[in-house]
């Protein structure tokens, strides 16, 4: 079928969703509007009707990274993908889904959100009687047409994709302090495909024809480099109804032939096998991850190394405290963040500043000191600039 729904959702039950019917064989709308939150989607199950249902969700509820696999055991480096981005995640491995995605070489992009999300979403569709192909991040169905970034207003937040396989989801407000930073890091100007207006000095910003921002995302959406919808989130492969009837066959005829090939000698040899492999797998896996080649009892062991994880504390308090701090750099455009650090178990940024002078240095402590407790370090003056490091912790 031609036709196809397109749902975007948000991060939460309250915002509202995006929705579209689009076909593709008459490229045009053929219905389109937004709920005012997700409690609304069970209007959309006639309009769903046979049509496929694919979903976008919200970009800024999941973490887009990379991992460098090592030359041998890539295999089993995929399994172990959760340890090997441990110490750069907010939370416990286990509470996370990890999703691999293309590769680039030796390095292998990595689309990480919590499982409680994964699960919310999904609950909310199931609530509404629809079933989902995909769920596909929104910054990265936003079509490239071969430029080396693309971006777009949806909803108030900018999508922005830089890449196959990168990209961000941020507030208007963020994303003018953010995007000059992304620019530097490149030694050239990109070119950018616009498809909302938007002028930057310092790159090639081509305007694409204005349209609906979810047909935009809809037009780009096969060619998504993510699906969440895998692992234990995988669907279940539907039968049509005219196959139904036979299931039963089928399943007494296949099970005849097992029984009749299969002995219990076998049986037995397969399971024990099996069991020999796993244990070997299990054995690498542990060996990967804790770097120690002694086994005395593997899933003791796996047992006490997996207790002794942690996560590093909660990301989103790193956004609530930079959007506190907006207008303090507003007030004082000249002075400039040269990198900063983020400890989630103190909720305490640390970050150093340049400043033409002492005074504005000052006049942003003044400023930033409404909020959080700060404390400065020294201010050295370095070929007519001044610098200090500043520490934040939330009141």
């Amino acid at each position: 079928m031609s036709e196809r729904l397109f749902i975007r959702l948000g991060s939460n039950i309250d915002e509202p969703c995006a929705w579209l019917v689009w076909s593709e064989q008459e490229q045009e709308i053929i219905a389109s509007g937004e709920l005012a939150d997700a409690r609304a989607l069970s209007t959309l199950s006639e309009r769903a009707g046979n049509r496929p249902v694919d979903v976008l969700v919200a970009g800024d509820a999941l973490s887009l990274t990379t991992v460098t696999l090592p030359e041998k055991g890539q295999r089993q480096a995929l399994k172990a993908l959760p340890f090997m981005l441990e110490d750069s995640l907010a939370q416990n491995v286990d509470e996370l889904h990890f999703v691999p995605g293309p590769r680039d070489g030796d390095t292998l992009h990595v689309a990480v959100v919590a499982h409680a999300l994964v699960q919310e979403w999904l609950s909310w569709l199931q609530d509404a009687g629809l079933k989902p192909r995909k769920l596909v991040p929104d910054c990265l169905a936003l079509p490239l047409l071969e430029m080396d970034w693309a971006l777009m207003e949806f909803n108030g937040q900018m999508l922005l994709r830089r890449g196959i396989a990168d990209g961000i989801s941020v507030s208007r407000d963020w994303f003018d302090m953010l995007f000059p930073s992304l620019l530097e890091q490149r030694e050239t100007p990109p070119s950018i495909a616009c498809y909302s207006p938007f002028v930057a000095d310092k790159a090639d910003c081509q305007q694409q024809p204005l349209e609906l921002p979810l047909l935009v995302l809809a037009k780009g959406y096969l060619d998504a480099p993510f699906n969440l919808l895998c692992g234990r989130y995988t669907p279940k492969r539907e039968y049509s109804k005219q196959l139904l009837p036979w299931k039963k066959v089928a399943v007494i005829a296949v099970l005849a032939l097992v029984l009749g090939l299969v002995n219990k000698g076998l049986n037995i040899y397969r399971l024990n096998s099996q069991t020999a492999e796993l244990q070997v797998q299990t054995e690498t896996i542990y060996r990967t991850v804790a770097g120690n080649s002694r086994i005395v009892n593997v899933r003791s062991q796996m047992d006490s190394l997996l207790r002794s994880l942690q996560g590093q504390g909660a990301g989103g308090e790193l956004f609530t405290m930079l959007g506190s701090l907006q207008q303090a750099f507003k007030q004082v455009p000249d002075l400039k963040p040269n990198n900063l650090r983020f400890d989630g178990s103190r909720n305490e940024i640390r970050m150093q500043v340049t400043a033409k002078d002492y005074a504005q240095i000052e006049k942003f402590k003044g400023l930033a000191g409404d909020r959080f407790q700060l404390d400065a370090g020294a201010m050295n003056s370095i070929e007519g600039a001044v610098t200090s490091t500043l520490t934040l912790r939330s009141k």
